[in-house]
């Protein structure tokens, strides 16, 4: 069996109380890391505002219950400077973020930042938007090198990235060993079927978010807990076996209990091991 680990969006933990109280549930329900994501300034414990102490300070905190901050999600870095904006001294300031962002990952302990690039606006036409965001990452390699953090670029419903080989061309076109595809099982259900995705993303694939999706259920109403909806697990099992995953499969899945969602990632696990 791979070392994969279980891993849960900081977002999704829905409990009472602070950081500590968090990260102790997301501990107790059997998780191995929480995915932290950078927030505005008093809105969560990770900001990109944060000098070295409090980073020391939080790694710490994580530590302290015996679980890992395996990638980070952009969140802040690029709310307000999406790397897919048609100005670019918005793409620029993003940028910027990212290379300040890539350094608190590499502080904390993150080996892979989560990359939103933004929403594609009619005012930004696709294929300009895809080579200023080929740049703007091949921009960052220095950064990356430097800090040994990685990138993943993520399929979300940006009216981007719409199939499997647009996701492979950006990749390759970067060229970079520490870029690829964060990977989201249940966004892709909309308009495709993630265990294709996988299998031709196939290496490039440096992170997997699990969500479960109902396609009869339209719009983000079609989310829902693991294995209760409409993803084909076994073959999502498959595909993962068959491209060699090794990584954290890390639950975006909100407004559910954590041992439950702990629970089924156990049996979407076990469905890997008679193939490995």
């Amino acid at each position: 069996m791979r070392a994969l680990k279980k891993g849960v969006c900081y977002g999704c933990i829905r409990v009472q109380g602070g950081a500590a109280d968090r990260l102790a549930a997301a501990r107790a329900a059997g998780f191995d890391g929480v995915e932290l994501s950078f927030a505005a300034p008093g809105a969560g414990p990770l900001t990109m505002e944060m000098e070295d102490a409090e980073i020391d300070a939080l790694r710490a905190q994580v530590r302290s219950h015996n679980l890992q901050t395996p990638s980070l999600m952009c969140g802040a870095l690029l709310r307000e400077a999406p790397l897919l904006s048609a100005d670019p001294e918005v793409r620029a300031q993003g940028v910027g973020n990212l290379r300040r962002g890539l350094r608190v990952a590499s502080r904390i302990g993150a080996d892979t930042i989560l990359v939103h690039p933004g929403q594609l606006r009619p005012s930004a036409r696709y294929d300009a938007a895809f080579d200023a965001l080929v740049a703007a990452l091949r921009g960052l390699r220095p950064d990356l090198e430097a800090t040994g953090v990685g990138l993943a670029i993520e399929n979300v419903w940006n009216k981007f990235l719409l199939s499997p080989r647009e996701m492979v061309e950006l990749v390759d076109a970067v060229d970079h060993p520490l870029v690829g595809a964060y990977f989201d099982v249940g966004n892709v259900m909309a308009f495709g079927y993630p265990q294709q995705w996988l299998r031709i993303l196939g290496p490039r694939v440096r992170r997997v978010h699990l969500k479960d999706f109902r396609v009869a259920g339209g719009g983000s109403a079609g989310f829902c807990q693991l294995m209760d909806g409409d993803v084909d697990w076994p073959e999502v099992a498959s595909a993962l076996v068959a491209i060699g995953y090794d990584g954290y499969l890390t639950s975006e899945v909100g407004g559910v209990g954590l041992e439950q969602t702990a629970e089924r990632i156990d049996r979407i696990m076990a469905l890997l091991r008679p193939l490995a």
